[in-house]
């Protein structure tokens, strides 16, 4: 999928602002561990955006459901805070490039060893 530079801006900016948002405005207890946004993907029509995130000392999946449980009161607050002609609708997933590159590595580390 090719992005714009429309859409690049605007993911952007939802990353700035949901990173705000779960640092000042979220009060579960679950979003006091460090969490990072890492990526917000966001189709050209602007109507629906992925955001990716890794945390730090707690269970991603227990953080990934309480995220998508509190997405409603995200977009408010969302609406709230940046100026566009429609708040595209909001996912949240677990950011698991981290450990795909280390299966990756593993994998071509044994391939390298089993030719030699």
């Amino acid at each position: 999928m090719s992005t714009t530079y429309r859409s690049k801006k605007v993911a952007s900016l939802l990353k700035e602002v949901i990173s705000e948002i779960i640092l000042y405005e979220l009060n579960d207890p679950v979003f006091k561990n460090f969490i990072s946004l890492t990526e917000v993907k966001i189709g050209n029509d602007l109507k629906k955006a992925t955001v990716y995130f890794r945390a730090f000392g707690k269970d991603n999946k227990e953080i990934e459901k309480a995220l998508n449980k509190a997405k409603g009161y995200i977009k408010r607050l969302l609406a709230q805070k940046i100026t566009l002609k429609f708040i595209p609708d909001i996912e949240f997933k677990i950011d698991l490039r981290e450990e795909k590159e280390k299966e990756l590595a593993e994998l071509l580390a044994k391939i390298s060893k089993s030719r030699y």
